[in-house]
């Protein structure tokens, strides 16, 4: 979705700016290409940012500019699948894995850790 957003900034941008170079504005249109590169740089910027990780005392995530959340596996509350993927609910937090990304045995681990909480 991310790229499909910066996809039409770059041709409402490059449409400004095309328009705008024609009338003879030229740092109009130079001005309109730095913000619609700088707007397609912030839409990219959070591709790939977030890093999911477990081990036997629970998960850390990772998201870049702030701080790594670590989640024990009895403080796991909910699980949840839609079209996104799996939304995990725990006592402090929630996150979202997509479908295509989850392990299998990561899942598995998911949903015995959540059962054995609500028992």
């Amino acid at each position: 979705m991310r790229k499909i957003k910066a996809l039409i900034y770059a041709i409402i941008g490059g449409m400004m700016c095309w328009n705008t170079f024609h009338k003879g504005h030229v740092t109009v249109s130079l001005g309109i290409g730095f913000f619609t590169l700088a707007a397609i740089a912030i839409t990219l910027a959070a591709i790939g940012t977030k890093k999911i990780t477990w081990d036997d005392s629970g998960i850390t995530i990772t998201k870049f500019p702030s701080a790594p959340i670590h989640i024990p596996w009895s403080q796991l509350e909910k699980m949840r699948v839609d079209h996104l993927g799996y939304h995990i609910q725990s006592k402090r937090t929630k996150f979202k894995i997509r479908r295509k990304n989850m392990p299998d045995h990561l899942l598995e681990k998911l949903r015995a850790s959540i059962r054995d909480n609500k028992a």
